[in-house]
């Protein structure tokens, strides 16, 4: 029984993104233009100013938090968001 509904809920998931993709044509959003966006903020350039915070941003963009676009899409857009993230990678880099 567990097992069916698993599917069905999979099935349906599987069937939403079908129809988001081909017939709505709703796109992922580029991660490429979202990171020339970031960089041409202020407070992207100050933060990469430094060498050793800068490592740790190119490495988020690597495999990290900015490589999921809807992340990029909620610091670019939220202040919130953007000092989570700057305090994240000063921790980090420490």
């Amino acid at each position: 029984m567990m097992l069916f509904i698993f599917l069905c809920l999979i099935t349906a998931g599987l069937l939403i993104e079908t129809v988001q993709k081909r017939i709505l044509k709703i796109k992922d959003p580029d991660i490429k233009e979202l990171w020339e966006e970031l960089e041409k903020r202020t407070w992207y350039e100050e933060l990469i100013q430094d060498p050793h915070l800068k490592e740790w941003v190119v490495l988020d963009k690597q495999n990290g938090l900015l490589k999921d676009p809807y992340y990029v899409r909620k610091v670019l857009e939220s202040e919130g968001h953007r000092l989570g993230f700057i305090n994240y990678i000063k921790n980090k880099a420490n």
